[in-house]
C-alpha cells in the first residue's frame, strides 16, 4: 500500500511540473505593455460595506470597468454576483476605489477603516439582469478616469485578449494575456448559471476578484465581462469565464428600452 500510494504522489508530482512548465504559453509583453499604459487605469475596485449594530464590514472586492462618462459620472460594468441586491441590501454600501487608491491595508495609514474609507464614493447600482450576470453602478468623481470603448463583435477563437482585474491574492490592476478558447458559446457549468445566456472562455490568468473586470481585444476595446474561473484538480487556473461583448450590449440595449 505504501509503495502505491507513493507511486500516485510521483505521478501526481510529474503531473503539477508538466503544467507548470508547459500548459502557459506565456505572456504577450507589448500587449501587457500597451493594456498597462493605456486602458488599466479604467478597471476599478468595488467594495462591499455592512453595518450591523455598529460594527461595519469591508469585503475583499470585485473589478469593474468604466465604459461612460457623463461630465463628473462615471459609470460601470461589473458582474452582477458580488453586488449587494435583494431585502438585504439597503444595508450594504458599495464603495468605489479608483486604479491608483489603494487599500486600506496598502495605505500606510492609522486612522481606522471606517475613517479611510469614508473618503470614497459610494456606488448607485443603476441596472441590472441576472440572465447575464452583469450590472451598471454609477459613481461621481473628480477625478480624471479614461472611458474604454465596448467592442462590436464578438471575439473569435484563437483571438488575443488581456484581461484586467483586481485579484483577492496579488497586486491590484493585474493584467494577463491570452487567448479566446471556445469556439462557441458554452453553458457557464453551474446551477447558478442555469439560467444564465451562454459564455466564452479565455487563457488569460484570473482569479478571486477579478469577476467583474474587463477583457479587452488588442484595440483595446471591451470585448467581455469576467465572470469566473475554472480550476483543475492541482487548484490552478485553468480557463476564464467571460459574458461576451455582444451580450453586453444586448443587456445594456434592455437598460435603454
Amino acid at each position: 500500500m505504501a509503495k502505491y500510494i507513493a507511486l500516485v504522489l510521483g505521478v501526481a508530482m510529474i503531473i503539477a511540473v508538466f503544467y507548470a512548465l508547459f500548459s502557459s504559453s506565456g505572456e504577450d509583453l507589448d500587449f501587457v505593455e500597451a493594456v498597462s499604459s493605456k486602458a488599466v487605469s479604467a478597471n476599478i475596485l468595488l467594495i462591499n460595506t455592512t453595518e450591523v449594530a455598529g460594527s461595519i464590514s469591508y469585503s475583499a472586492g470585485q473589478s469593474g470597468v468604466i465604459y461612460q462618462r457623463e461630465n463628473e459620472k462615471y459609470y460601470v460594468l461589473t458582474a452582477l454576483h458580488g453586488i449587494p441586491i435583494g431585502p438585504d441590501s439597503n444595508d450594504i454600501k458599495l464603495l468605489v476605489l479608483g486604479y491608483n487608491q489603494p487599500e486600506y491595508k496598502e495605505a500606510g495609514v492609522n486612522i481606522g477603516l471606517k475613517a479611510y474609507y469614508s473618503q470614497f464614493p459610494q456606488a448607485v447600482l443603476e441596472y441590472y439582469d441576472e440572465a447575464y450576470d452583469l450590472a451598471v453602478i454609477s459613481f461621481q468623481s473628480g477625478n480624471d478616469y479614461p472611458v474604454l470603448p465596448i467592442a462590436s463583435e464578438p471575439p473569435k477563437y484563437g483571438e488575443a485578449v488581456a484581461a484586467i482585474g483586481n485579484p483577492h491574492v496579488g497586486n491590484r490592476n493585474s493584467v494577463a494575456t491570452g487567448k479566446i478558447t471556445s469556439k462557441k458559446p458554452v453553458p457557464f457549468g453551474d446551477k447558478a448559471g442555469e439560467n444564465q445566456y451562454k459564455i466564452i472562455q479565455h487563457s488569460a490568468k484570473t482569479s478571486v476578484g477579478c469577476s467583474g473586470g474587463a477583457l479587452l481585444n488588442k484595440d483595446l476595446e471591451i470585448t467581455g465581462i469576467n465572470l469566473g474561473a475554472g480550476e483543475n484538480i492541482f487548484r490552478q487556473f485553468k480557463v476564464g469565464k467571460v459574458m461576451p461583448c455582444d451580450k453586453i450590449l444586448e443587456f445594456l440595449a434592455g437598460w435603454e428600452e
